[in-house]
């Protein structure tokens, strides 16, 4: 119930970053942001909803238009301190002020129905006379509020800001919507849990407690979740027999792989509460940049042919695979780390045994099988591209609008992660994973993870 939750609502001036604090702070990609000024046009509630109990609400208001002619009405009566807030209701009463202060009036209602302030601003320029209206609007109001300097215009006027502020707000913080890092959000919601009302301080209490508790399990669960994905992709076998007609073995398997990771990506972007977040296409250096199997850019993602010969021949990999990279993978997967392989013209496998079998007994039907992919370039290519993926969705806000850009090749590991990585495809292509090699799998994904965790924070 909404009683229960801390209900906050955002105003300010149009176009200074309120929608922004809102999806952040929500985790919420579907509240509407805009470059223009005025894109919310009417007062709109979003939550916070963990372990199915609403504990915050932010509502999101068109920003003032007209504050310093509200005020001026608010002042026609002469009253005491203690009957301000009286006044501004004597306002919202008014019925035609709903025609002649549409926003005002908006996002004056859900304040006096009891919602504490959040006022945002970006301290783009001096204070104005606008400005100080708005914050005299406030105050009479008579409801807890803290201001957020949103530092999108930069630092120029912040310390004006800041003075100007602290003399009619309980709380001044700079906050920026588009970075802010989980330390970051739960300091801003501890200052908020200081102006709210006992009932909504465990609103906000049991929130900040989520938020810990849900990032301390984050990098064993995405660790966990990458490690099987990786392992199926990696001995990722299809039916030759089941081929749709027309379909090469190529174009099957190429299929498959792409499915599973379009899959997992929208797994994770669920888990992270992204409903609209879209993948970076960049045409003039990557085709078809959201596709795993866009062998063309191996070198980019994995290793190049120089760097991939070197770490081969350190994974004792059979000379089939040396051959491959050293044609520049054009023959992609003729040779490969297990023997049993015939070589197709696009350079899938089709393997006439089980994967891992290592027993041909006379009179029994071979099952024709296609793949496992055994490039020794593959295993970089689909563990760099799913480390980019959860590197860059960890360090977004959910304010952000920007498409998502894989960042991460294999090429910046050390040769000694290159190569234990390496072995491990082998290991499971071979038959020999067990589960002290699931486990260091995942533990030097957890690493890999907390490195990059720990550079954007």
């Amino acid at each position: 119930m909404l009683a229960d939750a801390a209900h906050f609502c955002v105003v300010g001036h149009p176009n200074k970053g309120k929608s922004s604090i809102v999806s952040t702070l929500t985790e919420n990609d579907t509240v509407q942001i805009g470059v223009e000024s005025g894109t919310t046009r009417q007062a709109d509630s979003f939550s916070f909803i963990a372990d199915n109990r609403l504990l915050l609400a932010l509502t999101d208001t068109p920003g003032f238009q007209r504050a310093r002619q509200v005020l001026a009405w608010l002042q026609q009566q002469t009253v005491a301190p203690h009957e301000r807030a009286a006044r501004v209701r004597a306002f919202l009463d008014v019925a035609e002020h709903r025609q002649t202060f549409p926003d005002e009036v908006a996002l004056l209602t859900p304040v006096m129905q009891g919602a504490g302030i959040i006022y945002v601003t970006d301290a783009s320029g001096p204070v104005s006379a606008s400005d100080l209206a708005e914050m005299e609007i406030l105050r009479w109001t008579g409801q807890p509020r803290m201001a957020v300097i949103n530092p999108m215009a930069g630092s120029t006027h912040q310390d004006e800001w800041r003075q100007t502020l602290n003399q009619y707000f309980q709380w001044v913080r700079v906050f920026d919507p588009m970075s802010a890092q989980l330390d970051s959000r739960l300091q801003l919601l501890r200052a908020m849990n200081e102006l709210a009302e006992p009932e909504q301080q465990r609103a906000l209490k049991r929130l900040i407690q989520h938020l810990e508790t849900r990032e301390s399990g984050r990098l064993s669960q995405y660790a966990q979740q990458l490690a099987a994905y990786w392992c199926e992709q990696i001995t990722r076998t299809l039916d030759a027999t089941r081929l749709q007609p027309g379909q090469s073995a190529e174009e099957a398997l190429q299929q498959s792989l792409n499915k599973a990771e379009e899959a997992r990506f929208q797994q994770w972007m669920q888990q992270s509460g992204y409903s609209r977040l879209e993948l970076e296409t960049q045409p003039n250096w990557v085709k078809d940049f959201n596709q795993l199997m866009d062998t063309e850019q191996w070198s980019f993602w994995g290793l190049r042919s120089k760097e991939l010969l070197i770490v081969s021949a350190a994974t004792g990999a059979a000379a089939g695979s040396l051959f491959d990279v050293g044609t520049g993978g054009s023959s992609l997967l003729l040779g490969a780390i297990t023997g049993g392989i015939i070589g197709t013209a696009g350079g899938w496998l089709v393997s006439q045994q089980q994967p891992g079998s290592r027993l041909s007994l006379p009179g029994i039907k071979k099952q024709q099988v296609i793949g496992p992919v055994k490039h020794p370039n593959f295993p970089f290519v689909v563990m760099a591209r799913s480390l980019s993926f959860l590197n860059q969705l960890w360090s977004r806000t959910h304010a952000r609008r920007d498409a998502l850009q894989l960042q991460v090749k294999a090429s910046t590991w050390s040769q000694t992660e290159q190569v234990r990585l390496l072995r491990w495809a082998k290991q499971l292509q071979s038959d020999k994973w067990s589960e002290k090699s699931q486990q260091a799998l995942e533990a030097w994904i957890v690493t890999q993870l907390s490195e990059n965790t720990d550079q954007s924070a």
